[in-house]
């Protein structure tokens, strides 16, 4: 539930927070490429002489622009990829299944024969920085960085809200409905799978995804060693503690853990490419006119 709410005030600020510019087409031609630039929250007006008001040139792209461009980035790479990234692809899944293959009922059965109460304990803390607590982390930061107004915070902020919800609202979930593989405490078998049969299943682990979507953004933007040594390491934790608790096999924190970082790490790049200068947007219009219908079409590109 937390993920759904957060899902919606996200987008409803990546809604509210986009400003858009009109694109005037005064020359008859067939076919008019324009190119935007997308004005950021503050950017930076200044009076013209005739009392109109007009956007700095050099502003940033506004959240609305990046959280659109780091959506059709994130969830549509698989539609721009070569040759060489489906083989990488295909190796991190070679990868997780080998993982499956050989740790998954061992670990099982280890951790589920070894439990003590300091493990109890540490599990029960760290767990939550793969649900609610992970959303309080980002919201920190946001207090830091918009009520101190530190830019570093609020960059953390934002990018760790984005791959929140692309990682752990999008993907996952969506993994977890097509794959429909059964938890270890439903099933003896590491390989009972009921594709599309509901959204609680196992693979890939929600826990991990989150917690390595906000571990990779905090690492992202730090220099400092001990900062990504200690994000990680929480992360970590939380997927250790989904095993400990029965609640996934080692392959389904592996995976959410993968999805998480990249996704993370993802976001943090390319929005710094888009901190660094103007959002530029083309537009491309044509009209067009048939025996039945007279219109115009519009190529927005990012």
């Amino acid at each position: 539930m937390i993920r759904v709410r957060a899902l919606s005030v996200i987008l409803a600020v990546a809604l509210l927070g986009g400003q858009a510019r009109a694109v005037r087409a005064d020359t008859p031609a067939d076919t008019l490429d324009a190119e935007l630039t997308a004005p950021c929250a503050d950017p930076g007006l200044s009076e013209a002489p005739d009392g109109e008001e007009t956007a700095g040139a050099e502003s940033p792209p506004g959240i609305g622009t990046i959280a659109l461009k780091d959506t059709v980035s994130v969830l549509g790479a698989p539609l721009h990829w070569s040759g060489n990234d489906w083989l990488v692809f295909g190796g991190v899944a070679a990868g997780v299944a080998a993982v499956g293959f050989a740790f998954d009922v061992p670990m099982r059965d280890k951790t589920q024969a070894h439990q003590t109460s300091t493990l109890d304990e540490l599990t029960k803390v760290v767990e939550p920085f793969g649900a609610g607590y992970s959303w309080a982390v980002i919201g920190a930061y946001g207090i830091a960085g918009f009520v101190f107004h530190d830019p570093d915070s609020k960059d953390i902020f934002f990018d760790s809200a984005i791959a929140s919800v692309l990682a752990s609202g999008v993907i996952t979930p969506t993994l977890k409905f097509v794959i429909g593989r059964e938890r270890p405490n439903e099933s003896v078998s590491s390989t009972s799978f009921h594709p599309f049969s509901g959204s609680d299943n196992s693979f890939p682990s929600g826990h991990a995804t989150q917690a390595f979507a906000v571990a990779s953004v905090i690492s992202a933007h730090s220099d400092k060693v001990w900062v990504s040594i200690a994000a990680y390491t929480v992360a970590g934790l939380v997927g250790f503690a989904r095993i400990y608790h029965n609640a996934h096999w080692t392959s389904d924190v592996t995976a959410g853990a993968l999805i998480g970082t990249f996704v993370g790490r993802g976001v943090v790049a390319l929005n710094a490419r888009l901190r660094k200068g103007p959002g530029k947007v083309r537009v491309a219009f044509a009209p067009f006119v048939t025996d039945r219908a007279r219109g115009a079409g519009v190529l927005v590109a990012f």
